[in-house]
């Protein structure tokens, strides 16, 4: 019978771990700022980028700053870029030669 006994706190510990994980955005609904500078695909320039991402998964969720803009702050498009699986890498600029 004393083999049964760990069965319970096993079941316990599962139902409360998958209820944390079902809750997870609930539970830590914050999200931080970071920066990617990258080749914006819909503009079709290169762009420096402020996210916020969710503090439980990492996930994208607004865009706060983008330099095509003009003040950055007033982002005005679909915020596509934050659909992107990967970040296209900003071309390099061509340097103008002294003559």
């Amino acid at each position: 019978m004393w083999l049964l006994f760990p069965v319970p706190i096993f079941l316990a510990v599962t139902a409360a771990l998958v209820g944390v994980l079902g809750a997870g955005r609930r539970l830590f609904p914050g999200t931080f700022a970071t920066k990617h500078a990258f080749r914006c695909p819909f503009r079709d320039t290169d762009v420096s980028v402020d996210f916020k991402e969710a503090v439980w998964d990492g996930d994208l969720v607004d865009v706060a700053a983008c330099s095509a803009f003009s003040p950055p702050q007033d982002v005005r498009c679909e915020k596509g870029c934050l659909m992107l699986a990967k970040f296209p890498t900003a071309r390099a600029e061509a340097a103008i030669p002294a003559r």
